[in-house]
């Protein structure tokens, strides 16, 4: 088998280079290779990684890729999550942000468990090759078996040595991953796994209380976070809200290990929102009735005149993240830099 020839990206103006495999995405490399380039849904959906090629030759993976407008296609620009390079590129990005310490890694896993926690959502584990290295809020992407099919999700565990990887999923109606997982993968299957991936991980370093908001498969970023927390040196001192949205009640699931959490921090209050009202005779979580409306505005009622002392993790879909942002900053000024967040599209 012949080995995949390596194409060398330069960043224009910054004298910033890097090497892609072919196969591989433009965005995927530079994070290899340590480079911050902007991004968010790494699938195509949100234009965060928009860009321009300067000189060189790509692939586009999703010509159709919904985040580009028309105006971005008039002037040239590309989707660096979505741009396979075939020859050597010189590319004009923003600026360069901050790399994780964990850099992306692809390797195969074998599907270990799947626990059912509501009507439509589960928490699939997987077992890696290599390792379990990430920061608590990040997610990775999964290649399924037919190899067509790719989707990001949110880790709901922590690093670990046991190459242990959860991801909490929501059933989509019509969804081509969500249906190979819940329907036809088989326990003992094989995934191409490649992660970690994201900006809503936790900030140790920040020493203020947080607030996670979850939204559908968010949850599982969330309950990292949260997890995270409690593993500080400094956990005792720490006080955390998670705030879980849903539909309606039989949506909302709090995992067990959420009230592990709660024992080692100073104090960890959960919330919960849901967004209709359908007469469901679902047992409330926790056995404390939700908050009705939307989970960004449970936000706001719940924390009040205090809602600017918190650093806010949030993961969901982008309208969720959206109303929040809005709601915080944009609303009640709390610093962009206090909030960190990931859509999933």
């Amino acid at each position: 088998m012949s080995t995949p020839a390596e194409h060398h990206v330069l960043v224009d103006g910054t004298g910033v280079r890097f090497s892609c495999t072919e196969g591989d995405t433009l965005l995927r490399a530079a994070l290899r290779a340590g480079v911050g380039l902007s991004y968010e849904c790494n699938s195509g959906a949100c234009g965060s990684c928009r860009y321009e090629l300067v000189d060189g030759e790509v692939r586009d993976r999703r010509p159709d890729a919904p985040g580009l407008s028309p105006r971005d296609r008039r002037r040239g620009r590309r989707l660096a999550c979505q741009s396979e390079p075939l020859s050597d590129c010189v590319v004009r990005a923003g600026s360069l942000g901050e790399v994780t310490a964990y850099r992306p890694v692809t390797q195969t896993a074998r599907l270990r468990a799947v626990r059912p926690l509501t009507h439509d959502m589960s928490e699939f584990v997987f077992t890696a090759d290599e390792h379990a290295a990430f920061a608590p809020g990040q997610y990775a992407m999964l290649y399924f078996p037919d190899g067509r099919v790719e989707r990001a999700y949110s880790m709901s565990n922590l690093g670990n040595r046991d190459r242990e990887w959860k991801f909490v999923v929501k059933r989509t109606p019509d969804g081509q991953a969500t249906s190979i997982l819940f329907d036809k993968l088989e326990v003992g299957s094989e995934v191409v796994l490649d992660g970690p991936y994201g900006h809503a991980y936790l900030r140790p370093e920040r020493n203020r209380d947080i607030v996670c908001v979850a939204g559908g498969s968010g949850l599982g970023a969330m309950i990292s976070v949260v997890l995270g927390a409690a593993a500080l040196p400094d956990a005792v001192d720490r006080t955390a809200h998670l705030f879980i949205g849903g539909r309606r009640e039989e949506d909302v699931h709090i995992p067990e290990a959420v009230l592990v959490a709660r024992r080692r921090l100073r104090a960890l209050h959960v919330h919960t929102a849901v967004s209709e009202a359908d007469g469901c005779d679902a047992q409330p979580p926790c056995g404390i009735p939700p908050f009705r409306g939307f989970v960004h505005e449970a936000v706001v009622r719940t924390l009040g005149e205090s809602i600017t002392g918190f650093t806010y993790y949030a993961a969901g879909p982008p309208a969720m993240t959206d109303a929040l942002a809005r709601a915080l900053v944009v609303e009640r000024g709390l610093p962009a830099d206090h909030l960190y967040f990931d859509r999933f599209c």
